[in-house]
């Protein structure tokens, strides 16, 4: 949220490393950021073809790419009529997210809860890590800075409440998932969601769910390629990528070029990868990039440059960064 607030240009965590160190390792985490939200949006897609299969017999793969196609024309006419189309289907989410919660927790079966961790803490710590690509929401918020109004508010403000928001609707669909459910049954569902809602509430609320589903991850993917083109677009205004990156349409004033290459790397990664090996590396990228921005934050502040005026300061300095790293 500092660095967002100093630096509220596109292509936000690439910027702040690109300043911070340097253009090679600002080359590196471009290409890394990249990879890792054009990696989630594809994990998104194919996790939206496996809740449309519960509504109707389809080919999982053939229907990501046709989505992937929807999802390149939406963002090539601008990021207002992205924006206009997250807020309602986030809102949506959000409340058939809850319902499910409530639902859920009444049923709770406390055995299904034992024992604690299965496979010790090592299994702890690889489940985290696993699904840290689930909080790439906050660099998505960073990358689009630029097309924010009021950013030294507005972007702590979305960023902080975000997490906070995402933070305890993951944290509470998974207890009851795993409350009323037992685990061995979840090594192989590609549709959580629809399970839990089918068991707690009846048939139609499973079909309601797979519908909510259905829009939550094709939102998730739209917002993915709205953010992951703004690192070659940014990269190019620097000069560490090629110019036509740059170049923005002159009526949808939108990068065309950065988001068609971004969406045939997804189209790539949706044939050729599969689902866990998608997860791991988006993942992995995520990490990596989490410590170089707690890193930027010490050292921009340490370093005292000129134009280093953040309007919102991370509390805790260097206690939280350190923290942030470890």
């Amino acid at each position: 949220s500092e660095l967002a607030t100093a630096l509220p240009n596109s292509g936000g965590t690439y910027v702040y490393i690109e300043r911070a160190f340097g253009p090679v390792m600002g080359t590196i985490s471009g290409i890394g950021l990249w990879l890792s939200l054009l990696l989630k949006s594809s994990f998104a897609l194919v996790g939206f073809g496996a809740y449309l299969a519960v509504l109707a017999k389809v080919p999982l793969k053939s229907v990501a790419l046709i989505s992937l196609v929807l999802i390149l024309c939406l963002n090539i006419l601008g990021v207002k009529k992205v924006g206009k189309a997250q807020l309602v289907i986030v809102s949506v989410s959000i409340i058939g997210l809850v319902a499910l919660i409530f639902g859920g927790i009444i049923s709770v079966e406390p055995t299904n809860l034992q024992p604690a961790f299965l496979n010790g803490n090592m299994g702890l710590y690889a489940a985290t890590a696993f699904v840290f690509v689930s909080y790439a929401g906050v660099t998505k918020v960073a990358a689009i800075a630029e097309e924010i109004k009021n950013p030294g508010r507005n972007l702590p403000i979305a960023m902080l409440l975000a997490l906070v928001i995402v933070t305890l609707l993951y944290t509470l669909v998974s207890f009851a998932m795993v409350g009323n459910i037992p685990i061995e049954e979840f090594s192989k569902d590609l549709h959580p969601v629809y399970t839990l809602a089918d068991k707690v509430m009846g048939h139609w609320a499973g079909i309601a769910a797979a519908v909510l589903g259905v829009v939550t991850l094709i939102s998730m993917a739209n917002s993915g390629v709205l953010a992951a083109s703004r690192f070659p677009f940014a990269m190019s205004r620097d000069r560490l990528a090629p110019e036509q990156l740059g170049k923005v349409h002159q009526k949808y004033m939108t990068p065309i070029l950065a988001i068609v290459i971004t969406c045939a790397m997804m189209a790539l990664v949706i044939i050729f990868l599969e689902v866990e090996k998608i997860a791991k590396l988006a993942s992995a990228f995520k990490v990596m990039m989490f410590i170089l921005v707690n890193f930027c934050v010490i050292v921009l502040r340490e370093t005292s440059v000129a134009w280093y005026q953040p309007k919102f300061r991370s509390p805790l300095y260097p206690w939280m960064q350190i923290f942030g790293f470890i």
